[in-house]
This record gives structure tokens, C-alpha cells and sequence, in this order.
């Protein structure tokens, strides 16, 4: 069945008829270790809301905690903390408090590796109105999600959501890279891990908010943001909750280095060393300064330095200093294993840096898994980087196929553009590489030059109706109805594409829909029925097509249904994440709104279109529909 935004129209209801505002709690929270004199060493503090009557869990640091705010007040606040310590056997610790704000409450002797300490502190700061119209979702709540098993994993989801629609992407990632991490690692363990791909902050999880993710290993559980426009379903997740459930616990400089071994840590790295951004190592290594700096800068340090040691000296003398590290003795442990001082193996770590080389294909790997989580912009950033160390015309060739996808992906058309040209210096023959360079030429508005491809492509192949569709398309954006009616008529009765054919079918319809002739009318209807009917079957097939999603919405206009045209429409403007297709869902949906008689709303999205990074020709159009109204 073709999955509707059902959760996104009970939020529009909600928004309307219920307030958004919660009644909650903002807690500060510390995390300190007491060490043999008794002197506490703070290594956390971070803040989290907790919303009345909403459990919240998080893992901070060693234990995983779950808060229940119960009762709140102008002057105080009930709550039970719930403490589940990391590793075997489990202790568990439950408090109730009743608190002032401001006043401090704390779960003492929490114990940990080595016969640590810990100190658990939860200050109540404020009472404050939460706001959760648009994050309803509590995972705690049975049926909230559905899920999906894959070799290792199972992946949950909330219906309708974006991780509905794309959780076979997420698999694709998580399971690639944690197949290499385990055997790297000689990781045996028992059981799935429980990935939730969540649509928004949910107040039931405490987020680790340097990049939007929560793990849980006491649980084997993590959680990662997954939407449109954010997605933190990076592999790290799964890698660290691994390593914490083999291994136990170590300071997050080891165990998210470790976490990061497979990623592409170095090549910028490189970049943070040349720019002078780097921190001094033996600084990273104390976990509350660790925590405190930059993330990215952090997480490259010891992603990047844990990868020199396994590297240079052996996974074994890695897994001796896991083992006997903790957040007090990290630089100590470090000189004892390495028999040598941090500052000579800094050193070492920058030279490694410094001098590593790196294989093209890393760049094409790393810029493909950027595109599987619709990274476009970090797709184009590999992708750039590849075009400028490839030494070989077939280097070459590679790396600017993948720049041009990427500056497409990322809506820079020029850049496509020149990408392509360069392309076809080296295939000049090729109908493919002047269908996608015409392609781009239009999105720029060069019809006349792009026209001249197109009509060079068909010189050598005469039968590729992509080519001849896109001709079509060509003269239509150029206000030549007549000559693209005779195109995309030879289009629509030719099967050799398909693709091809049931889109120029649909094209058709729309200039046929406006003639006078009542025969041309009612071949309009048949080809936006035959369009409909195809894109539909496609959709049964999978749902995760917004292009299908678009083209169907357009039909549905095309046959006067408006109601399926939004849903169409609106589902293909959820799921999709191309700036050019983005643009072109935005203007049909203007269309559709003026056609349902709401100027205001067509405005909304006919700005959306001029705003974002659309094609040429559907900018036009939405400057010409801006004040007068489209119709049919």
C-alpha cells in the first residue's frame, strides 16, 4: 500500500485544536568520579528538558539513566531516577526526589571499571513550558514504532515517517561497515541491536546533541535523527554500542576514537592541522575538556590518534590500554602501555597524519555513502577533493562523473554543468553524456545551447526517446507548444523507453488539456489515466519513489482530482531531498492550491520554488504565478 502522511495531518489536527505547550522541567546534570583521596573529578555537565509524565533515558558516560518528572510546581518538582550501570553483573539504583529548584540532588557510589566511583548530580533549574506539538512520539509507548530486521540489526521507525520510507538506505550503511568493524575487532555478540530512527528530538530520550544521536549499550539500543533535513544515522553509533557492550567502558576519547576507525577521520584531519585549528592532545584526553571542545574537532582527534596507535603498534596494545583506562589515568595508561610520553607519540600521531596518502577509490566510497544518507553537500566535499588528486585520464573521468552527480545533488547546476562539459571532451559521441549535459544547460536556462545537444544526441542515435523527450521538454519550457506537441506525440507512442514514454505522455496531456478541439481533450485524459496508472504501479512495487510520488500528482491535477494531486504532491515533497525535484513539487503544488482556489498558500510554495535552488524554467513559471494565478 502507498504510505499517506497520515502522522503529519494528525500533527496539523493537534496543532490546531490542542496546545503546544507541556509541562516540564529544565535539569542540569554532572557527572563526576571520585578518586582514591576522595576528591570528585567533574567529567560531564550537560542540560536536558524532561517533560511531565514522559520518561527520559540517556547513557551518560557509564550508567544509562532514566528520569520521571511526576509532579511539578511554581517552587519544586517530583522525580524518580533510574540508574542502570554498564557492564557484568548490572547494578541498578533507583531515587525519588523532591526538590527545589536550584538545589542540587545526587545518586552517590555508583560503581564502576577499576573499582571507580561515580557521582550522579540532577538539578531541577527551572520549571518551563515544552513545546511538542511538532514531537508527539514517545518510544517508550508500545506500537509508537514498527521495525525491520536486518543481519544485525533491527531498525525501528514510527509509520509514515522518512525512516519509513528510506530504512533500507540506513541498512545498506550499518550493515557494510559493521560487518568490516566486527571482524577488525573480533566482536562476538549475542543479539541484534535495536536502532531507532527517530523524526525529531523525542522528550523521551536524553540526546547527546553534538550530533544528535543517543547510545544505550546497557540496552543495546541507539538513537539517531532521520528526517528530510537531518540524519545523524551514522554507523558510529552501532560501533561504539558494540564496543562498550564487548569491551565494557573506557574514556569516550578510546571508545569514540574506536567508534570512528572505519570512517574518513584523516582527510580532515589534515585539513584541521593545516588551518591551525588543532588541540593540543594531552588536553583531549581529559574528559571534561573532551567533552567542552568542538565536536567535530574532537571527534577527528580521537578518531584519527586511536587509528595511528592500532595502525603503528597493534590492536592488541590498543585493547591492553582499553582495558585499563578509565577517566582518571587516560594520559597516564597511554605512557605506560606505549612506553613512551603523550607528547612523543603526538609526534608520532601528527606525522601519520601529515604524511598519509590516500587511495581515489576512498573518496568515491566515502562520497557514495555520503549520497545513501543525503549528505550532498559532504558528497560534493569528497567529490571536489577526488577531482583534484586524480592523476589519470580514467581518474579523471571517474571523479568528475561523480562531482557532476554531486553538484547536482547539492543544486549547483553550473558547476554540473561544467563538470559535464569536461566530461564530454573525453566522450564527445556519447548521447547519454549530451543528454545530461542539454539537461543541465536548461536548468540554467541555456535552452538555445542545450537545444543543440539534444539535436547532436539524436544525430547519432535517432531512436533514444530520453533525448527526444528532454527535446520536447525543450521547446515546451520555450513557449513552443506546437513543435513540442509533435515531439512528445512521437515520445508517448513509442514503448522503447518507458520512462520516457509515460512521462512525455503526461507532458502531452498538459498542452492537449488547453486545445479547443474536445478529440485532443479527451486523448489529454487518456494520457494522464495511462500516466497515473504507471506511476501507481510503480508505487506498489516501492513506495520511497518521489518522482513517481510528483508525476502521479500531476496527473491527478491533469484529471481535476486535487485531493489526490496534494497527496501526491505532498507526499513526494516529504520524501524528497533533490533540490530540483524539491522545486519542482513546490511549483505543482502551487499549481494544485490555485487550482483549489488558495492564492495564499499557491504564493507559499511558488516562493519556495524562487527561494530554493530550482531550475530555470520552474522559477519562470513561479514568478509568472505569483500574481496571476494558475488555472487549467
Amino acid at each position: 500500500m502507498i504510505k499517506l502522511l497520515t502522522f503529519i495531518l494528525v500533527l496539523e489536527c493537534l496543532f490546531i485544536s490542542v496546545t503546544s505547550a507541556a509541562d516540564g522541567v529544565g535539569f542540569a546534570f554532572n557527572v563526576s568520579q571520585v578518586d582514591t583521596s576522595g576528591e570528585k573529578h567533574l567529567l560531564l555537565s550537560d542540560t536536558t528538558d524532561v517533560v511531565k509524565d514522559i520518561q527520559a533515558s540517556g547513557f551518560l558516560l557509564t550508567f544509562s539513566v532514566d528520569i520521571d518528572l511526576n509532579a511539578v510546581d511554581s517552587s519544586s518538582c517530583a522525580f524518580l531516577v533510574h540508574v542502570i550501570t554498564l557492564g557484568t553483573p548490572a547494578r541498578t539504583y533507583s531515587r525519588n526526589f523532591t526538590v527545589e529548584y536550584g538545589l542540587p540532588a545526587s545518586i552517590d557510589d555508583i560503581p564502576g571499571k577499576n573499582n571507580a566511583n561515580y557521582i550522579l548530580t540532577l538539578t531541577p533549574v527551572k520549571r518551563v513550558n515544552i513545546d511538542t506539538t511538532w514531537c508527539l512520539f514517545d518510544h517508550h509507548v508500545s506500537g509508537t514504532y514498527r521495525f525491520n530486521p536486518t543481519a544485525h540489526l533491527d531498525i525501528h521507525y514510527i509509520p509514515n515517517s522518512f525512516g519509513d520510507f528510506y530504512w533500507d538506505y540506513v541498512k545498506g550503511v550499518m550493515e557494510y561497515e559493521y560487518r568490516q568493524f566486527k571482524n577488525i575487532f573480533g566482536l562476538n555478540l549475542p543479539g541484534k541491536h535495536d536502532l531507532f530512527l527517530c523524526p525529531c528530538p523525542l522528550h523521551s530520550v536524553i540526546w547527546d546533541m553534538r550530533f544528535g544521536q543517543m547510545i544505550d549499550p546497557t540496552r543495546n539500543t541507539s538513537y539517531v535523527l532521520y528526517s528530510q533535513n537531518t540524519n545523524s544515522a551514522d554507523p558510529f553509533v552501532v560501533m561504539q554500542t558494540a564496543i562498550l557492550r564487548q569491551f565494557g567502558y573506557s574514556p569516550p576519547f578510546l571508545t569514540e576514537g574506536v567508534a570512528g576507525y572505519l570512517s574518513f577521520a584523516l582527510y580532515d584531519m589534515k585539513k584541521i592541522f593545516a588551518e591551525g585549528k588543532a588541540v593540543p592532545l594531552g588536553d583531549l584526553l581529559d574528559t571534561y575538556v573532551y567533552f567542552q571542545t568542538a565536536p567535530t574537532i574532537a571527534d577527528r582527534t580521537s578518531s584519527t590518534f586511536v587509528k595511528f596507535l592500532i595502525d603503528t603498534y597493534g590492536i592488541d596494545k590498543f585493547q591492553q590500554l582499553y582495558k585499563i583506562a578509565d577517566d582518571l589515568n587516560l594520559a597516564l595508561q597511554i605512557e605506560e602501555v606505549y612506553d613512551q610520553p603523550v607528547d612523543s607519540l603526538e609526534q608520532q600521531w601528527r606525522n601519520y597524519v601529515d604524511t598519509i596518502s590516500f587511495d581515489l577509490r576512498l573518496f568515491g566510497q566515502f562520497a557514495e555513502r555520503a549520497e545513501a544518507m543525503f549528505n550532498y553537500d559532504l558528497m560534493r566535499y569528497y567529490a571536489d577533493a577526488m577531482v583534484q588528486q586524480a592523476d589519470s585520464p580514467s581518474d579523471s573521468m571517474l571523479a568528475m562523473m561523480i562531482q557532476k552527480e554531486a553538484c547536482f545533488l547539492a543544486g549547483d547546476y553550473y558547476c554540473a554543468t561544467l563538470a559535464q562539459e569536461t566530461l564530454l571532451k573525453l566522450r564527445p559521441n556519447d548521447p547519454s553524456a549530451l543528454l545530461s549535459l542539454a539537461g543541465y544547460k536548461m536548468m540554467n536556462g541555456l535552452y538555445a545551447e542545450a537545444r543543440l545537444n539534444l539535436e547532436h544526441g539524436l544525430e547519432i542515435d535517432s531512436t533514444d526517446n530520453l533525448l527526444r523527450c528532454n527535446l520536447g521538454l525543450n521547446y515546451l519550457v520555450t513557449g513552443d507548444d506546437s513543435t513540442a506537441r509533435k515531439i512528445l506525440i512521437e515520445v508517448a507512442d513509442n514503448p522503447v523507453s518507458p520512462i520516457a514514454q509515460v512521462e512525455a505522455k503526461i507532458m502531452l496531456a498538459n498542452i492537449l488539456r488547453k486545445s479547443d478541439r474536445k478529440v485532443d481533450r479527451t486523448k489529454a485524459t487518456g494520457y494522464y489515466q495511462d500516466g497515473l496508472n504507471a506511476f501507481q504501479q510503480q508505487l506498489q512495487i516501492n513506495p520511497a519513489q518521489p518522482t513517481a510520488h510528483l508525476w502521479s500528482g500531476i496527473a491527478s491535477l491533469g484529471l481535476d482530482d486535487t485531493g489526490n494531486a496534494f497527496k501526491n504532491l505532498e507526499t513526494a515533497l516529504f520524501i524528497e531531498t533533490r533540490p530540483f525535484y524539491i522545486g519542482m513539487i513546490n511549483l505543482w503544488l502551487g499549481k494544485t492550491s490555485d487550482v483549489h482556489g488558495d492564492h495564499n498558500a499557491a504564493r507559499d510554495y511558488y516562493g519556495a520554488v524562487l527561494a530554493g535552488s530550482s531550475a530555470h524554467y520552474h522559477q519562470e513559471e513561479a514568478r509568472k504565478y505569483l500574481d496571476k494565478p494558475y488555472s487549467q
